[in-house]
């Protein structure tokens, strides 16, 4: 699960490097005159949503990849670990145990 995490990490850490990128192509824009400063907001306005989108897209990406992974191993999730534990301690109960 660890290197899911750094790859999403990894992926976050690009978008912000790539929001300073942006910034500084729209503020040359507007120094040249090519386009006016609520232009400029807008479009970088646009490109940090889209960059929002994508970014929960490739979250959910990630999800479903890994549960489709836990799937294929067989690997016990922590709420089907949970149901049995207390099954058992229900049935402890009722044959006075613990």
């Amino acid at each position: 699960m660890e290197p899911l995490k750094n790859l999403l990490l990894a992926g976050l850490g690009v978008l912000g490097a790539g929001k300073d990128r942006v910034q500084t192509v729209v503020d040359a824009l507007i120094d040249k005159g090519e386009l006016t400063q609520e232009q400029g907001e807008t479009v970088l306005k646009d490109w940090v949503e889209r960059g929002k989108e994508e970014q929960d897209n490739v979250t959910s990406k990630i999800s479903e990849e890994t549960q489709k992974l836990i799937r294929k191993l067989n690997l016990v999730t922590r709420d089907d670990f949970d149901k049995l534990a207390a099954r058992l301690e229900d049935l402890e109960k009722r044959v006075g145990g613990e």
